[in-house]
């Protein structure tokens, strides 16, 4: 069964399944932590480029210490689970995480195999490893023993890891089924790890969760890296509903080279220190902030994003039940095709008023959404919708927001309403097929041509 005992991860985490930008170069991968995560690839360029250090690799200086991950071994068949995807394999795959945990930590092995599972608990200095050619999968509906429990969970954790080249499958349809009839039913998530530090995913294919794909609150420390998220639906049947791919609180996240598409949010995030690079979203609602801000946001990097089909690209949501201070935020070399909306910022979730004219202005509170000095530079955008929306409240506008080089094509233009210090600078424009590029009310816009609402 398990052997060994416990040592420290060290070294970075190298990306899986690279993603293929233009004229660049093949990153030369990361350091291997022991007891750590090591994926293939990392992120690749195009044809023609020189070696370089991998962009999600340790010499990017927005890594975030990683896992100490214990040194004993632990299959989940030494336990009595067997990947027949019929057997219930919850108390197996529990007795050796326990195993685990009672001897330090350990990794613990998901072998090739299909290998249904209740709810499961990870401990401290634990890594579960689910090898290629495994599933792990959720038992279905009608036999998940409490509907509310997340299927992979940690809390008040620390130095924990979901790694490997298998998939994490929710099986999902039927509770999104019933959830079409009945908004009231409780549907667990893939992955729930809150009030934790140290924490690692990486390598591993997420898709057709009951609720959200990865739910990491209140944590420290977070790496994700190289994973696929794939939950599109199926024409025909009722679509995934708030399935979405990545939702964290954190302090200090580092999340590189995945790939997500979603039956809602791409990722959704809140905290400070938070860097997303060199990934590519798919169908979802896009790279959000929000809707509850009231605890702050800030310090937020996103670079080198390619994003298509998306029905938001950039999007910040709140209210004024829900709002708090969003700042110091940078988006940087950017690619969206066919994204209904680039940029889309509204202290009015859910609901966008239809005359930013009779906008009344109400008295600033603790929860008074607050979004300022956010930059938003080298980004292209073509075939969307709609150019923008920027949309703040009388009381509290929208402030120091510069475009930075940025060129958005579309069919109908821009609105900005109740904001401040607003820049297009470096050649940005907005491009729209019919009506005003840009469309003002109570807005302070520059370099840009503007039409009064």
């Amino acid at each position: 069964m398990g052997t060994g005992g416990a040592s420290s991860a060290s070294g970075g985490v190298v990306g899986s399944g690279g993603k293929t930008g233009a004229g660049g170069a093949t990153g030369a991968g990361g350091g291997t932590g022991v007891g750590g995560s090591t994926g293939a690839g990392g992120v690749s360029g195009g044809a023609g480029g020189s070696t370089s250090a991998d962009p999600c690799g340790p010499s990017n200086p927005a890594v975030v210490p990683l896992p100490v991950i214990g040194t004993g071994t632990f299959n989940v068949t030494s336990y009595g689970a067997v990947g027949d995807n019929k057997t219930d394999n919850t108390t197996a795959i529990q007795a050796a995480l326990t195993a685990a945990g009672n001897a330090g930590g350990g990794i613990v092995t998901v072998p090739s195999g299909t290998f249904l599972s209740g709810p499961i608990v990870l401990g401290n200095g634990t890594r579960l490893e689910i090898s290629s050619g495994a599933v792990l999968k959720m038992l279905p509906m009608a036999s998940y023993p409490a509907a509310a429990t997340a299927f992979i969970t940690a809390n008040k954790a620390h130095d924990i890891a979901l790694t490997g080249a298998g998939t994490i499958e929710g099986q999902g349809q039927d509770w999104w089924t019933a959830f079409a009839t009945n908004s009231a039913l409780a549907r667990p998530q893939e992955v729930s790890l809150s009030n934790s530090s140290r924490v690692l995913i990486s390598g591993l294919r997420f898709q057709n969760p009951p609720e959200e794909h990865i739910w990491v609150k209140s944590d420290t420390d977070v790496t994700i890296t190289g994973i696929t998220i794939a939950t599109p639906g199926t024409s025909g049947k009722s679509p995934p509903k708030n399935t979405d791919g990545v939702d964290v609180t954190a302090t200090g996240m580092f999340f590189c080279n995945n790939n997500i598409v979603a039956g809602d949010d791409n990722i959704a995030m809140s905290g400070t220190n938070l860097y997303i690079g060199f990934s590519t979203f798919g169908v979802g609602h896009g790279c959000s902030i929000g809707s509850i801000t009231e605890n702050g946001v800030s310090n937020v990097t996103v670079d080198h994003l390619t994003m298509n089909g998306t029905t938001s690209g950039i999007r910040m949501k709140s209210a004024r039940d829900r709002g708090g201070l969003v700042h110091n935020l940078t988006y940087s070399n950017i690619t969206m095709t066919n994204v209904q909306n680039p940029v889309f910022i509204t202290s009015f979730y859910p609901t966008l008023p239809t005359d930013p004219t009779t906008d009344a202005t109400m008295p600033i509170t603790a929860t008074t959404p607050i979004w300022q000095n956010i930059t938003i530079k080298n980004l292209t955008a073509t075939g969307s919708t709609n150019a923008g929306i920027l949309w703040g409240l009388p009381e509290e506008k929208i402030s120091m927001l510069t475009f930075d080089n940025v060129k958005i094509s579309a069919n109908t233009g821009m609105e900005i309403f109740h904001a401040s210090g607003i820049s297009f600078i470096n050649g940005s424009s907005v491009t729209a097929k019919s009506g005003a590029a840009v469309t003002i009310s109570d807005a302070a816009v520059t370099g840009v041509t503007t039409t009064p609402f």
